[in-house]
């Protein structure tokens, strides 16, 4: 809007709508005609435009004193984009004549419009503007609608009710009375027109020889489905995005209900979209969105090239996987009335040779009640499609690892969609066998189990990213249920040296291994040393903030231990400090429940040692007689010890969180106390979540602390009884391990001779040098391979009965889709924030925080910005000061003192106040 006078029409025609309680259906204000302009979708230039001078205060004030006037709005913006769509082929052709002149972009000359009345259709460009525009109005009002439920009942009847149709009364709208009925509801009309918006020529494809000049659904780039590109500009990518955008706003109104409701209740327009069975269009958004993302290479670039010149691409790519994401992760809900949708499915039994009867109509309803997408993205089969998805998901995992080594920090910019990119994984994992099964049998599946490894380990203190730690490893409890997957884990990790620093493991090549002994000593070990090394890293250096995901863990290992062989002395080392300080009387009576963590790992070694793996596993046999004394300890241990020790631990440390010391390993002893009980809520314990109140800065928790399984913070703190400690003592999977204490030494007697295994802080400490004096690796490789050479007889119970257990997978329970959603849109929300402003991604730029809303401040175009999110919280963070990639905020700040010092300060808005701040 380049005029000033434009930008005064603009901004009076929304205070009108406000001003006015009812203005009519018929007024000119909302007219086409020659001689009114609608000026919504004719003046502004720009999405900015519209968020501006629309502001969130005129959109809350319009919705709460004149309802009926932004319902008019939106039902004008919507019929015109309809028509606009249906008038498409005369506004795109490539022989629409030449503009007149003034009849430029900025120009409402008559003879440009075409309502009906007028000479000329619309030139593409005026098209365009019009059609983007009123996809900007659209964007900017639904988050508003969606964050008041005193609206649900009035969206709902605008939208979806019987009489919601798209045409409605508002041919003055833009819809010539010529124009076929449209009896669908208004909320499918405007999604099928905003998704054929997507493939329309001249708007978001070329116009080419041989293509329609109607909407065609042709895949956007080459991939999957697709072997001929269709070329493309920055004017369609800028169009594409848009409409993105547009729909990413519809579906949003999952933000505003309680992660609890959000799966039982389901979004409508969600609904809509994945349920429609329109094979082209789904297969055609399917594709576009996969294959434009998987073939984004942000690759190596000029260093600190970001920082001059944005990247459209990298923005587009943003709004595909988000929108892919959004629609093949949903669930529709049982209760989904999909008639009442619009969409209209075909009764079984209407062949004219049978008669429709109650019972093929359900099946008929139980058959189209799915999720397309995800149906489609479970049928891949083709191995150059499962290649290419692997490739493109593992080559954007990597960036930010790259990125993260590079010699030039900050000299490349780093893709954000880490969260999308491993739930796409996930969902083919869970729902496409023919994908799992390609990953595991060529060992691609290697390369991911590192990448999660990295980011779990990378953001374990980072309370913004706890969502996506929680992602990564509930994928590796999924991928752990696959037997296959277990077993090639075996195969040697020979590329530990080139991980960054921050994930490699402490003594991997540097420990040296009894001759013989398997991995985990010079050359390294196996990829399932490494994770479960990693697990160990997990647990003990996350200082208790993951204490939620500490039964999953270790149901990882559990998941592993009957198929994995020849793990290393250090390995082995591990699994036993670890259970050192599971199995301590301070944290068995500090939950309720922290005696499950301790039996978790007893199963897993006792996996280990079962199930023919003995023979192949000597190095941990070897490590359980030497620490036999630990187990000894939690099988005499007794509830008046326990009490004991409790007393004593109380005593010597001050306040919550206290730690258990003596191995080294960080536990949180009351777990419950991190998590917040609000159903659905994502949240911080309040220590930390209101430390930075009043800041500039927000990010947002995607998950905080909480846990899938919580109890509420009002509960008193654990008191443990006699019968509580009794009830699980008993039960401890301490058998095989007992038994192997006692007739170990009697067939190996040199076993009797061995020094206990060191503590965790000692073995940490001491030099591999030091330790080699301790020890004989001529008497360790006897010992070894006599451990080897015993037959079962020898080593289980006569009791025990083989048998595998079945693997611990992921519960999807309400709450944990709750949780899956938040952390979908949590993402969702941050990238957004970002948009268009210069702060790092992953911080919104944004000001204040309430009660979960981020009100309005500072120039960017966050969709939601203003508006009281639910689903998760907004929490603040503190503000950055000039750097030399953003040094933007010393400008502005050496700006507002000369201003302020003149006395100029007062006159500055109040808007570029906060943004300088």
């Amino acid at each position: 809007m380049g005029a000033s006078s434009s930008k005064l029409s603009f901004k009076q025609s929304v205070f009108r709508l406000f001003e006015e309680s009812n203005i009519s259906p018929t007024d000119p204000f909302w007219a086409q005609t020659a001689n009114v302009s609608t000026k919504f979708w004719e003046l502004p230039e720009s999405a900015d435009d519209i968020f501006s001078l629309f502001s969130s205060s005129d959109v809350r004030r319009t919705r709460d004193t004149a309802l009926v006037n932004l319902e008019h709005l939106l039902v004008s913006a919507i019929s015109r984009l309809v028509y606009l769509l249906r008038h498409s082929q005369i506004h795109y052709a490539p022989t629409t004549q030449p503009s007149l002149p003034g009849s430029g972009p900025g120009s409402t000359r008559s003879a440009d419009r075409d309502d009906g009345q007028g000479d000329q259709p619309l030139s593409a460009a005026q098209a365009t503007r019009e059609t983007l525009n009123c996809m900007r109005i659209i964007t900017r009002i639904m988050p508003f609608i969606y964050e008041k439920p005193e609206l649900e009942n009035w969206q709902h009847d605008l939208f979806w009710g019987k009489d919601a149709a798209a045409g409605g009364d508002f041919s003055t709208a833009g819809a010539p009375e010529d124009d076929d009925a449209d009896d669908r509801p208004l909320g499918a009309a405007l999604v099928d027109t905003l998704t054929d918006f997507l493939f329309l020529p001249g708007f978001a494809i070329p116009l080419s020889q041989g293509m329609p000049t109607t909407v065609a659904y042709v895949i956007w780039e080459t991939g999957i489905g697709s072997t001929t590109p269709i070329g493309t500009t920055n004017q369609f990518e800028s169009n594409k995005i848009e409409t993105l955008k547009t729909i990413l706003a519809l579906v949003s109104q999952a933000m505003y209900y309680p992660a609890n409701v959000l799966p039982i209740q389901g979004i409508r327009f969600t609904s809509y979209l994945v349920c429609n069975p329109d094979k082209r269009v789904v297969l055609g958004m399917l594709c576009s969105l996969l294959n434009t993302t998987m073939k984004y290479n942000p690759g190596w670039r000029v260093p600190y090239n970001h920082v001059v010149f944005s990247d459209p691409r990298q923005l587009l790519v943003t709004y595909a996987i988000q929108l892919l994401i959004v629609l093949a992760t949903y669930s529709v809900p049982d209760d989904e009335d999909l008639a009442a949708l619009g969409i209209n499915i075909p009764e079984e039994g209407t062949d004219g040779l049978t008669t429709p009867t109650a019972r093929t109509s359900q099946n008929a309803l139980r058959k189209h009640h799915k999720n397309w997408y995800r149906f489609y993205l479970a049928r891949l089969h083709r191995i150059q499609d499962l290649q290419f998805l692997a490739d493109g998901m593992s080559r954007l995992l990597n960036q930010p690892m790259q990125v993260s080594a590079s010699y030039l920090p900050g000299s490349q910019k780093q893709v954000e969609w880490a969260p999308e990119l491993v739930m796409l994984f996930w969902e083919l994992i869970r729902h496409n066998s023919r994908f799992r099964n390609y990953i595991i049998s060529s060992d691609r599946i290697h390369d991911f189990v590192v990448l999660f490894l990295y980011y779990a380990h990378a953001y374990r203190l980072d309370v913004s990213r706890v969502g996506l730690v929680r992602l990564c490893v509930y994928v590796l409890q999924t991928i752990s249920c696959d037997s296959v997957f277990c077993v090639r884990l075996n195969k040697p990790f020979d590329s530990h040296h080139a991980l960054p620093s921050s994930v490699r493991i402490a003594g991997w090549d540097s420990t040296s291994s009894a001759a013989g002994g398997g991995g985990g000593g010079v050359g390294g070990g196996t990829y399932a040393d490494y994770l479960l090394l990693s697990i160990y890293s997990l647990i003990t250096n996350s200082k208790g903030r993951l204490s939620a995901l500490y039964p999953s863990l270790l149901d990882i290992q559990i998941n592993l231990s009957p198929h994995i062989v020849n793990i290393g002395r250090l390995t082995c080392t591990r699994l036993i400090q670890l259970f050192s300080t599971l199995s301590t009387p301070s944290f068995l009576t500090a939950n309720e429940n922290n005696h499950v963590l301790a039996d978790k790992l007893l199963l897993a070694m006792n996996g280990m040692i079962a199930n023919n793996n003995h023979q192949a596993n000597a190095n941990l046999l070897y490590i359980i007689v030497r620490a036999g004394r630990r187990f000894e300890a939690l099988r005499d241990l007794t509830f008046e010890r326990c009490m004991e020790d409790l007393r004593l631990q109380r005593r010597l440390t001050v306040g919550a969180g206290a730690t258990d010391r003596k191995d080294d390993v960080v536990i949180i002893f009351n777990a419950d106390e991190a998590a917040d009980a609000s159903p659905g809520r994502a949240a911080l314990p309040d220590n930390v979540g209101n430390k930075d109140k009043g800041k500039a800065k927000a990010s947002v928790e995607s998950d905080g602390s909480k846990e899938l399984k919580q109890s509420p913070p009002e509960a008193e703190p654990f008191k443990p009884t006699q019968a509580w400690f009794v009830s699980w003592h008993s039960k401890l999977h301490l058998n095989i391990i007992l038994h192997l204490l006692d007739v170990l030494p009697t067939h190996i007697p040199r076993l009797n001779m061995l020094p206990p295994l060191q503590s965790a802080a000692s073995s940490t400490t001491t030099s591999p040098t030091r330790r080699a004096r301790n020890d004989s690796p001529a008497r360790d490789a006897e010992i070894l391979a006599a451990l080897r050479h015993l037959d079962d007889e020898a080593v289980l119970p006569e009791s025990y009965a083989r048998e595998f257990h079945e693997p611990i997978a992921f519960e999807w329970t309400v709450t944990a889709k709750g949780w899956y959603y938040s952390v979908l849109w949590s993402a969702i929300f941050v990238m957004h924030e970002v948009v268009g402003s210069d702060t790092r991604p992953g911080i919104a730029s944004v000001t204040g925080v309430a009660s979960g809303s981020v009100n309005g401040g500072g120039n960017g175009m966050g969709v939601w910005r203003g508006t009281k999110v639910v689903l998760f919280r907004v929490q603040e963070t503190k503000a950055e000061g000039p750097s030399l990639l953003r040094p933007r905020g010393a400008v502005d700040a050496v700006a507002k003192s000369v201003l302020d010092r003149l006395g100029g300060g007062q006159h500055r808005p109040q808007q570029q106040q906060q943004a300088a701040s």
